[in-house]
């Protein structure tokens, strides 16, 4: 190769290496363009958007644009359709549980009836509390309510304990001596 031969390629190498930084200059603004106008767009509210995409601003824009909403609507959806069957879940086990409780306070007041009704002497305490209003309070108005009971249902309940004055009699074995005792003992085994 000749001087000038040389030359000319350096020439034509430092023009193409001149070209592409050139091209890379731009695209790299075209670049940073692009993120500046994203950035942008993303502190628009929705519908600066829209407007933004009626004008469309560039060619392959409103494209990405409505390719971009399409895929976040479809987010959305999804988010609201498990949202939604996630609160459904949530009040059908709330009202399992409200339905719980109140079996449970049901049946907190019929055993509290029944021991009360226990106490008073019922003999059928479990049939007797079915008899007492569901409005009654336990706390005020049970007492007077077991007596008028007891007053029209009399065989429901226990007689009394009626403490009779009765002869006092001493065991015989307590005033014993130990020989007597002894003599009571053998008797009662011969059978005299």
């Amino acid at each position: 190769m000749s001087g000038t031969q040389d030359t000319n390629s350096a020439v034509q190498n430092f023009e193409e290496l001149a070209q592409q930084a050139q091209a890379g200059l731009e695209n790299g603004l075209d670049e940073s363009a692009q993120v500046a106008e994203t950035e942008e767009q993303e502190t628009l509210s929705p519908s600066q958007k829209m407007d933004e995409l009626i004008r469309g601003s560039s060619k392959g824009f409103m494209k990405k644009e409505i390719e971009k909403l399409r895929k976040e609507a479809a987010r959305y959806r999804s988010s609201s359709r498990t949202e939604a069957q996630q609160k459904l879940e949530f009040q059908a086990k709330a009202e399992m549980y409200e339905k719980e409780l109140d079996a449970l306070k049901k049946e907190h007041r019929t055993l509290a009836l029944i021991q009360k009704l226990d106490k008073a002497g019922c003999i059928k305490s479990e049939l007797v509390a079915k008899d007492v209003p569901s409005d009654l309070d336990l706390a005020e108005g049970l007492d007077e309510f077991i007596e008028k009971y007891k007053e029209e249902n009399s065989f429901l309940f226990k007689a009394p304990k009626q403490n009779i004055g009765s002869v006092f009699k001493t065991s015989g074995k307590q005033n014993l001596s130990p020989s007597q005792q002894m003599d009571a003992y053998i008797r009662a085994a011969l059978g005299r």
